[in-house]
């Protein structure tokens, strides 16, 4: 089996992400729509076309819904902005100094942000949900503020540590090379995580839809 997902959030642009998320799926769109749409053979103009294409394709394969296709029309159009800025080969440069570090590390985080408002358009059950998510996302807090850091910081930063181990080693086995007593924690914590987070009501698999 291929390798599918290569600590994805650590992309610093779209090209990079969509290198490293979902390759199977990314490599296919490339090969059997980008590649015979034309790519990047014919002019700045058909290649953004070919861009907005693609993913606005590859967002449409995940259901017949409006929150596919805009979910793919925007990668689609951050990946043309990118594309006519040439900010899309920042992951080729190499970091000699701590200012180069630090651009990286921007470039990332720019990156995390985008993607993320990409899953709120992905996950959004309409458009108008999607709005209502936007306009409230903020820093007041409610009822349920604590419960929820608790939550997001127990059991997602030892995974970040974990992922930043994977990324700074260029080994996704790096943790299955370790001493048992170094696994064994992080499996109770990933067990832990599922028994606590886990979703109790039965779901339908999200690719029946495709």
């Amino acid at each position: 089996l291929m390798v599918n997902f290569k600590v994805p959030y650590f992309a610093q642009n779209p090209r990079d992400f969509w290198s490293r998320w979902h390759i199977s799926l990314s490599s296919w769109l490339r090969d059997y729509l980008y590649v015979p749409l034309g790519g990047n053979k014919r002019g700045k103009l058909n290649t953004y076309r070919n861009l907005g294409l693609t993913m606005l394709l590859g967002g449409l394969w995940h259901g017949a819904a409006w929150n596919y296709v805009l979910w793919g029309a925007y990668h689609g159009a951050i990946m043309i902005v990118y594309r006519a800025f040439n900010m899309d080969q920042g992951h080729l440069r190499s970091s000699r100094g701590a200012l180069d570090q630090l651009a990286a590390v921007s470039r990332m985080v720019l990156m995390f942000g985008i993607v993320v408002v990409g899953w709120t358009i992905f996950r959004s059950a309409s458009v108008d949900q999607f709005l209502y998510m936007l306009g409230h996302v903020g820093l007041h807090s409610s009822v349920h503020s604590g419960g929820f850091a608790y939550d997001l910081v127990y059991f997602s930063l030892p995974l970040v540590l974990l992922s930043l181990w994977q990324y700074s080693k260029r080994d996704l086995l790096i943790l299955q090379k370790t001493s048992p007593w170094v696994r064994l924690p992080v499996y109770a914590l990933l067990f832990t995580g599922i028994v606590v987070l886990g979703v109790r009501e039965s779901m339908q698999f999200i690719y029946f839809q495709f």
